[in-house]
């Protein structure tokens, strides 16, 4: 679903992807007082040739879905130029009529708004909410529709990102979609554990780059490019870098910042993921890092939207257990959260789960956080959170059920799909 603004000017390219504010890797360690894993760290993805950290940026950890909502409303409300949400799930519940009522008073008052849908995303979606925003004039993108008849339809390629930014100069990302389950109580909401983080600071044109790249690629129109690009200032002292994940480059900067902090880790490796199917590299990787004596624990949903993927993350567990990796199952509500934190240096927050459809098949979007005080607060929240979950030990999981272990195996069989 695509409408036109007036007097639309149509460029090749939306955006140069420039930022002033990068800082080399040198500075980064001179910086940072940590010898041990960030060197290492920072030495393995130039190899890869990734790059791209920013100075002088401030990040908000948001760990619930009230806070989330509250801020994503407020700084909608604050909107003076432009509003781009891209999200895989826009539900048309009490959150998304909410939400949806906003854009569109922006859009009235003549605030550019633009937002990309995922067509599987907002398949049970109804129609008209997206109607209700057209009307007034917010402008939308139904990313790679489901229309197996029209040329080039992939049903396998999905926008999984979760990203808004607000007048080119404040971002949200992380694991949040706009529906009831992610709200809390306040809003009504099945409060469904999930993280996000807002970002201030140069590290938002990347987002916005992201964001433009993917609207032009659709064939999204362009107006006034200075509204999305405003000089950003320092307003903190956090290393940030926002990375993409997309199935036509050659380059997967995600997964390989994961494999990169992975092998460099020296105390503690804490991750938590909603859907945990990781390929065998990155099964080996935390396999060595423990066999190294690094704490390695992995946190999962004792109960999922997912099934299918819980049932195939579950059969990888008897290969980590075995090599005295600590598994988790969070039982207090439903973990949708995507985050993980090394060494306390090491942070990064965004939509990417570990598995092959995250870094081989969808359009994502994380951040990579190198503060030692966000660090702490990411590995605070990860000890709060295994505190509301069981630990699983090898000896009750061998004697897990023959059916259970069936389905186990089976879904793991199809891992290449999920």
């Amino acid at each position: 679903m695509l409408s036109a603004r007036k007097n639309i000017i149509w460029k090749s390219k939306p955006h140069t992807k420039s930022n002033n504010s990068r800082i080399s890797y040198d500075y980064i360690i001179q910086k940072i007082k940590n010898r041990l894993f960030l060197p290492r760290f920072l030495k393995t993805i130039k190899k890869f040739g990734i790059s791209g950290f920013s100075g002088g940026n401030r990040v908000t950890l948001i760990n619930n879905g009230d806070q989330f909502f509250d801020q994503l409303f407020n700084a909608i409300e604050q909107a003076k130029l432009s509003i781009n949400l891209e999200t895989y799930i826009f539900n048309s519940d009490d959150i998304g009529w909410k939400l949806a009522k906003k854009l569109s008073a922006k859009a009235k008052k003549g605030i550019e708004v633009n937002v990309i849908y995922d067509s599987i995303g907002c398949i049970n979606t109804s129609a008209t909410l997206f109607e209700y925003m057209k009307k007034m004039g917010v402008e939308l993108i139904e990313y790679h529709p489901v229309v197996p008849w029209r040329k080039y339809f992939n049903l396998y390629l999905r926008d999984h990102r979760k990203l808004l930014v607000i007048d080119g100069s404040i971002a949200f990302i992380g694991g949040m979609n706009i529906g009831n389950e992610y709200a809390g109580k306040k809003y009504g909401g099945q409060n469904w554990r999930d993280t996000h983080i807002k970002i201030e600071g140069p590290a938002v044109r990347d987002i916005e780059y992201f964001f433009l790249e993917n609207w032009h690629r659709q064939g999204g129109a362009f107006v006034d490019i200075s509204k999305y690009f405003p000089v950003l200032k320092p307003i903190g002292d956090t290393i940030v870098m926002a990375l993409s994940s997309h199935s036509r480059r050659r380059i997967k900067p995600i997964y390989q910042t994961y494999l990169a902090a992975i092998a460099n880790a020296r105390k503690y490796i804490y991750i938590t993921n909603a859907y945990f199917v990781p390929d065998m590299r990155i099964v080996k990787s935390l396999i060595r890092a423990a066999k190294k004596g690094v704490d390695v624990r992995i946190l999962l949903p004792a109960k999922s939207d997912l099934p299918f993927v819980q049932h195939a993350s579950r059969y990888l567990y008897k290969r980590f257990l075995k090599h005295n990796i600590r598994i988790y199952e969070y039982k207090k509500a439903v973990l949708h959260a995507k985050t993980a934190v090394i060494d306390d240096i090491w942070a990064t927050v965004g939509s990417s789960n570990l598995d092959r459809r995250s870094f081989n098949a969808n359009l994502e979007v994380n951040a990579i956080i190198l503060d030692q005080t966000f660090g702490e607060k990411m590995k605070n929240q990860f000890l709060k959170d295994i505190k509301n979950s069981d630990e699983i030990l090898l000896e009750h999981y061998k004697r897990r059920s023959v059916v259970q272990y069936l389905k186990e195996w089976f879904c793991y069989r199809f891992r290449y799909l999920l």
